[in-house]
């Protein structure tokens, strides 16, 4: 298997003061710790999903990659500077498939 990509697995690491309030209380920043894992990324598709995986979710990309314990359902991973959020995890002897859809709450 060709891992030609680089996607980024958002990791929350801490809370960071980023200003204050009309109150004088501070305002908290989630800060990610981004943790690099090689793969193969395409366009994908629900119905795609459901015809191969039998599950209904949202996607909007597939990506493979070597088995990785760390990638689970609700995750956020950073592709191409754009948020995302784990949606399924098909785990196969060799290789994971990693369903993602883009993260709205951004």
């Amino acid at each position: 298997m060709k891992l030609t990509k680089t996607v980024y697995l958002l990791v929350e690491n801490s809370e960071q003061i980023v200003g204050y309030n009309v109150f004088d209380e501070p305002i908290y920043e989630t800060v990610f710790e981004k943790i690099p894992i090689k793969c193969d990324v395409e366009p994908y598709s629900s119905k795609m999903a459901e015809n191969r995986y039998g599950i209904v979710t949202d996607v909007q990309y597939r990506l493979f990659t070597k088995p990785d314990s760390r990638l689970k359902l609700g995750e956020k991973i950073e592709y191409r500077n754009e948020k995302y959020i784990v949606t399924g995890v098909m785990d196969f002897d060799r290789h994971y498939e990693v369903l993602m859809k883009r993260d709205d709450a951004q």
